[in-house]
This record gives C-alpha cells, structure tokens and sequence, in this order.
C-alpha cells in the first residue's frame, strides 16, 4: 500500500478506555494508564494505529459482549438481582507483534525521496500494545540520508520510534450490573458504567446496555427439566471524542439448577465495532502549512458465534459467578451477584 510521509512525529491526543480500564483492575504487569497508550500512539499514522491498537480493541469488543447472563431462569415479577461483573478477553501471542507500514516518500525542502526510510534492526517487527519490549526505529535511509547529511543535518534527528509494548495478556472490561423479573416470564436487564473524567485528556467515560431475556421452556413444559431462555443484550461504551464503541449480541440459554450451583451453557450470535478518532499535527512538513489533522476510522469484528459455558453459585443472597466463552477471542467473567437466587 503507498504511503507518503510529510512528518517525523505526531502530537496524538487520545484517551482510550483500554488503559483506563487497565488502571482501575490492575490487570496488565506493567504499570499502564490511558495517558501512557496516548503517548506511545504519538508516533502513528492511521495505518500503523489500527495495527498496533488493534489486538486491545478487538480484545475489547469480545469482552463487551460477555456475562450478560448466568443462568437461563427468568426471575418472578419484581425478582431482582444486581452485581459487578468483570471480563477478560485473551490476546493470543501471534498478535504481540506488527509489520509496520514504512512510507514510500518523503517530501523535504521541496525535494521528494523515495523509500527514505528502513528498520534499524533486521525482523522489521514491532510490539503491538499487547505485546513486550520497545518499538522498532526508522532510520533515514539512501539518498534521503545522504541529502540529510549533505545539509548539515544529524540523520538521527530524524529516527522515527515506535511505541513499545505493555506486555497485555488480557483485555479487560468491567461493568455494574442488574436485573429484574417483569410479567410473561420476562427479564429486563441493565448494565452500565457511571460517567466519569478521570482526566482532561481522557476525557468523559461512560457506557450503557441492556438485555431482555424471555423464557421459552414455560411455553413447552409445566415442570422443566432445564430451563431455556432467549435474549437480545446491546452496549454503547464512548470515552470523550476519541472511542465510540457498540456491540449486540443474540442469545439461547440452557441451564440446569443443582442444589446451590447453576450449570449453563448459551449459543451467541454477537458483532461490534468501535469508532476511534483522534488528532494529529505534524512536527516537519516541507513547504505544506501546518494544520491539526483529524484521523478517523472504524474497527469491526465481524459477526461471530461463540458458546458460553458458566456455573453459579448461589449462597443465600450472594452469587459467585464464572463463564468462559469460547470463540475467535476467548473470553473468561468472573461476577459478585446479590439477589434472588
């Protein structure tokens, strides 16, 4: 894919949800925040940004769509139960790391080079935020070098670095949660973040679901051997003018009361897709003014179907709650619930 290059570094202003989340569960080795990701994206164009970004928001999109539910019973009217929920989607090791897109040219002083830049190192491969170590640096290369060098120029000075990894196993998510049983073997269902600023830069983050669950064995038997439910759950998760993210996702559940411990399993017919945007503005451009640039572009996963298999454990009014999902990005969701077991 051509590329052309008018800069060395970008000024990147982006707060995303990911190292935020990564803040407040501790989940990542290394110390992360959302101001730590929005510094190393600084030196990324759109391309290389979807690239290196990518395993964390797929991981993200994954995870928005796990333990909606835990168990396939529908709640009595007015039946409730409400808890935190916390998910985690793991990055295989095969994306730990990117071919990034070298530009093609380079305008300078009115001059234009072709391929003026190559790795420094021999595998070309950079971390992805998921993986470990320290980005790769594009050196000056051929007659670019040597016209940096015939100007008196340091061709070092000119070196672009990429962003090192934060050694990311898991991507994680975390919501509140709850539910209530309605007429006609019904469930309402209502997952949210409370909005939040936990910086300036970050900006406000919020997020937003819900769920109907709908008996169906109260249909076919008056005393069930397993209980069978439908639903139909959403989310809207936005992080400032940076992270737009929605997913739905179609459910059927079957699950099997034993004692205090709920067996289940479900089928999911789920997607989502996450809107990122943010601003650059060049630090070198020859002869081109300099003006803050706007990148947008848009990450899908595409539709997929998953299974979940979970089991909860009712002690009075407490639920301890694990699911594992398997699919493209497995999935594991560990939840505290209280209500009506």
């Amino acid at each position: 894919m051509p590329k052309s290059l008018a800069l060395t570094r970008h000024s990147l202003r982006w707060g995303l949800a990911f190292g935020v989340a990564l803040a407040l569960l501790a989940g990542s080795p290394a110390s992360l925040s959302g101001q730590d990701i929005s510094e190393s994206l600084s030196s990324l164009n759109e391309e290389n940004g979807k690239l290196y970004i990518g395993p964390l928001s797929t991981g993200l999109a994954a995870a928005l769509n796990s333990g909606f539910y835990h168990t396939a019973e529908v709640h009595d009217v007015l039946g409730f139960d409400v808890g935190f929920r916390v998910m985690g989607s793991f990055v295989p090791e095969d994306l730990d790391t990117f071919q990034p897109i070298l530009p093609d040219t380079i305008t300078i002083e009115g001059r234009f080079f072709t391929d003026p830049y190559g790795p420094a190192g021999s595998s070309g491969l950079s971390p992805t935020v998921t993986g470990v170590g320290d980005g790769i640096v594009l050196v000056p290369q051929g007659e670019f070098r040597d016209s940096l060098l015939a100007l008196g120029e340091n061709p070092a000075d000119w070196n672009i670095r990429f962003p090192r990894g934060f050694d990311i196993p898991v991507a994680p998510y975390a919501a509140i949660q709850g539910a209530i049983g309605i007429p006609l073997g019904t469930e309402l269902v209502l997952r949210f973040i409370p909005s939040f600023t936990p910086s300036d830069d970050v900006g406000s983050i919020s997020m937003i679901g819900g769920a109907i669950k709908h008996s169906i064995d109260q249909w076919i038997w008056d005393t069930p051997p397993l209980n069978l439910a439908a639903a139909f759950g959403f989310q809207h998760f936005k992080v400032g003018d940076y992270l737009d993210a929605n997913s739905t996702q179609f459910s059927l559940i079957a699950s099997k009361k034993l004692s205090v411990v709920t067996l289940y399993g479900a089928g999911t017919f789920e997607n989502a897709n996450l809107d990122i945007s943010y601003e650059f503005e060049p630090d070198i451009v020859a002869d081109v003014p300099v003006e803050l640039q706007k990148v947008e572009f848009r990450q899908e996963t595409p539709n997929d179907v998953t299974f979940k298999l979970g089991a909860t454990l009712a002690l009075g009014p407490v639920g301890l709650n694990a699911e594992y999902t398997v699919a493209a990005r497995d999935v594991f969701t560990a939840s505290l619930i209280f209500g009506t077991f």
